[in-house]
């Protein structure tokens, strides 16, 4: 599973990197796109990275103009965030990128192989461990 998981990221790490983004910028847009206005705090609990650490990829993801930030209304500390034109432009190129690569994953199976391995990745993702 680890040489796996290993390759198949190295393999998206280039598909993303020919778009000068780098995963965790990907599933930032990816989810601000899905969801249009959410905020750091909800990014950053979906994406279990740090307040600080999220703060620099959106940080990056402004100035590059891929992402911009909206004042709350009514708590005006409150960040919501929008993809840009620009932004979603670049998003929509790399998702097609991204999705020919799973494709040309998902071709190497068989149909039963394929859905056997969905199956068993979607159990995977519900398994509780005990680190120690």
């Amino acid at each position: 599973m680890t040489r796996a998981e290993l390759r198949i990221r190295r393999i998206f790490v280039e598909c993303v990197q020919s778009f000068d983004l780098k995963p965790v910028d990907f599933s930032v847009l990816v989810l601000v796109d899905a969801n249009p206005g959410t905020n750091q705090r909800l990014l950053c609990e979906a994406l279990d990275v740090s307040p600080p650490n999220l703060a620099i990829v959106i940080a990056r993801l402004v100035k590059r103009r891929l992402l911009r930030q909206v004042r709350g209304r009514q708590d005006r500390r409150m960040q919501h965030l929008h993809l840009t034109a620009t932004g979603k432009t670049l998003l929509e190129q790399a998702e097609g990128r991204v999705q020919r690569m799973e494709a040309a994953l998902t071709n190497a199976l068989s149909k039963s192989q394929s859905g056997s391995l969905l199956r068993a990745l979607d159990l995977l993702s519900r398994v509780e461990i005990d680190p120690s």
